[in-house]
């Protein structure tokens, strides 16, 4: 690295790729667990007419999205931190709580950049792993939980695992973190495709704190709109690295055109879990090994088919990516889904293909 300004030494081991070349519009999305069919005509036209030039000119105006989550939540605005994506609730955490040497303790694998962070604020990162049928527990994740803990951070779903850790052995590893003052992040990224939230305990364990993003059953992962739920205190604290405006006026206007519609969007988590189910019955039909989750991405095993599978789907305009990195389950594709209708182009792909074997 440069040695002609001085830098910190903690993020020597940290390495960001750069922005793709190639675009991904005009395909079936299936790589990052997007929404991949259209939003609701009433939705997108009253977003469309919403956008007006003072709009761009003028800086956001947050406080709207503010009252409406404060009423979607039944929670007070003092209860909710608006963020980037849940990404930036992450990073947030890391600036409330974490000093250089302190043990953040994490699911392994998970969201990319939990590490990310951990290496740029020098963080001693403690992986808690899946074994071979991706299950982990409590205990784990307890044992490790000491006064060097600054931070416990759990996607959950999990994301790229799918698995889901419910609110019994949630509540355990919030109260052994207490005993140390040792704040719980719940990233819920996959909120809506699964029923269960740590929201239902958060009164009763004030160091848990619940981030939330409009990427996923919202749609709206191009606008970067998040927000963390949690104690005021803690709420407070996080609020002192807030950026002069969280999120942008666009990302504002459709946050808050879906919250004034969340039917369309428990709808389209419905519609995706059907499809879900489906395509996972598809596949173990044809004679693959199908991992479910409680997302909106499944694994499959494609055995011996899987180049030439994976060769059609890029060849027919099907973007994939992902493996899990677990020992035993290498094989295994992570496929985005949604609604039936638009997994028909996947599964025209594999049938050719299985048709082409036989």
């Amino acid at each position: 690295m440069s040695s002609f300004i001085r830098y910190r030494k903690e993020i020597e081991d940290v390495w960001r790729v750069k922005p793709d070349e190639a675009t991904r519009l005009e395909k079936l999305r299936l790589d990052k667990n997007e929404r991949i069919s259209p939003f609701p005509q009433v939705i997108w036209k009253e977003f469309i007419n919403g956008i007006s030039e003072e709009m761009v000119q003028a800086y956001p105006e947050v406080f709207p999205l503010y009252k409406r989550l404060a009423g979607f939540h039944n929670l007070e605005i003092d209860n909710i931190l608006l963020t980037a994506g849940s990404d930036a609730a992450i990073r947030h955490c890391f600036e409330v709580f974490v000093n250089p040497g302190d043990r953040v303790i994490y699911l392994d694998p998970t969201f990319a950049m939990v590490t990310v962070y951990g290496g740029l604020f020098g963080a001693r990162m403690a992986g808690v792993s899946y074994d071979s049928t991706l299950k982990t527990d409590a205990e784990k994740i307890m044992g490790l939980i000491d006064k060097d803990t600054a931070l416990i951070i759990m996607a959950n779903p999990n994301s790229p695992t799918g698995t889901y850790l419910g609110n019994d052995a949630v509540c355990r590893i919030a109260d052994a973190a207490a005993q140390h003052r040792v704040p719980l992040l719940i990233d819920e990224a996959y909120y809506g495709f699964c029923p269960y939230t740590a929201l239902e305990i958060m009164a009763d364990h004030p160091n848990i704190i619940v981030a939330r993003t409009f990427s996923k059953v919202a749609g709206m992962a191009g606008l970067r709109v998040g927000y963390a739920l949690g104690h005021r205190d803690v709420i407070s604290l996080l609020t002192r690295f807030r950026p002069m405006y969280e999120v942008n006026s666009l990302g504002l206007l459709m946050a808050c055109k879906v919250i004034d519609n969340w039917h369309l969007a428990e709808e389209y988590a419905r519609e995706t879990v059907r499809g879900r189910e489906r395509l996972e019955d598809f596949f173990i039909d044809i004679g693959f090994s199908v991992i479910r989750t409680m997302t909106n991405f499944i694994h499959v095993d494609f055995g011996t088919l899987k180049t030439p599978i994976l060769e059609a789907l890029a060849s027919d305009g099907v973007l994939v990516r992902g493996m899990l990195n677990i020992d035993g389950l290498e094989n295994y594709t992570r496929l985005s889904v949604g609604p039936w209708d638009a997994m028909s182009k996947v599964v025209g792909t594999i049938q050719r293909i299985m048709d082409d074997q036989r």
